[in-house]
């Protein structure tokens, strides 16, 4: 397979931002956040192959950088997974999460700040048990999905992960979820805002303004549409609460009060230092 390497016109190149070379089998698709300078497209093992030839084999002789970097990573991971705190932070629910989900069952996560621990923390060990919406990043799409994945996969645990705004633009699926007999949790995180929003509203410096909020009470509301409604009261309660809606089958919506006051420190701040040290 041959090897194009394409060059990106200056005007995508951050202004004393990182440079990035995309290494992949298909071309980048460059968007506001992803804009690489340069692209290596072809065989990945090939490309990584000859890059090294062309650099001397150092990589072959020395991954200590690579080796720093996985460790830092899976650290960081880990801090937070078992803290008490409660509304519960975003640490401990996707801990909780991993636990009680096997290597081949699926999370579908929604759009909101919470996609993106998941996509940092839970880790996934089989293809397509991870369903993640990140191109368009449409709200909504996350009770649809994992209403998909349960009619397809009915012998394996399907947890539907949205954030409140996400999951009462769709809710009324509920209805069709219960209607079809599906055997699917539903978890929603409950923060009475649009988290994603009020997160980047932060880290560019505006005020906290106008993002909150009311939420009907979704124990009710789960139990309007013939489903069982559970609301967690604490962090320890989590996989308990978990383990009793997959084990006793049918639809089941958890409501999760959450925390985000880290998000900032974080997957801005914290990052950001470590990226620097390493």
């Amino acid at each position: 397979m041959g090897h194009d390497v394409v060059e990106k016109p200056p005007f995508f190149m951050a202004v004393g931002g990182k440079k990035v070379i995309h290494i992949n089998y298909r071309s980048a698709q460059v968007d506001q956040v992803y804009f690489p300078q340069v692209e290596v497209v072809g065989d990945v093992a090939r490309s990584m192959q000859k890059l090294t030839q062309k650099i001397g084999g150092k990589l072959d002789k020395d991954f200590s950088y690579f080796k720093r970097c996985k460790e830092e990573v899976e650290t960081h991971i880990r801090e937070g997974a078992d803290d008490e705190r409660f509304p519960v932070i975003p640490q401990r629910l996707v801990a909780d999460t991993r636990a009680v989900m096997g290597a081949k069952d699926i999370i579908a996560l929604d759009n909101g700040i919470y996609k993106l621990w998941y996509a940092r923390n839970y880790k996934a060990y089989e293809p397509n048990t991870v369903l993640l919406d990140n191109a368009l990043a449409t709200m909504g799409a996350g009770l649809p999905s994992a209403m998909m994945a349960a009619m397809l996969h009915p012998d394996r645990r399907v947890m539907a992960i949205c954030g409140d705004g996400g999951f009462m633009m769709n809710s009324q699926e509920m209805e069709t979820a219960v209607r079809l007999k599906l055997n699917l949790v539903v978890t929603v995180l409950n923060d009475s805002s649009y988290g994603m929003i009020r997160w980047k509203q932060e880290h560019a410096g505006f005020a906290d303004w106008g993002l909150e909020f009311g939420n009907p009470d979704f124990v009710k509301y789960a139990e309007s549409y013939g489903a069982i409604g559970h609301r967690v009261s604490s962090a320890a309660n989590l996989v308990p609460t978990f383990e009793k809606a997959f084990k006793a089958g049918g639809v089941h919506l958890i409501d999760v009060p959450v925390d985000y006051s880290e998000n900032k420190k974080v997957l801005i701040d914290e990052l950001a230092a470590k990226a620097c040290l390493l």
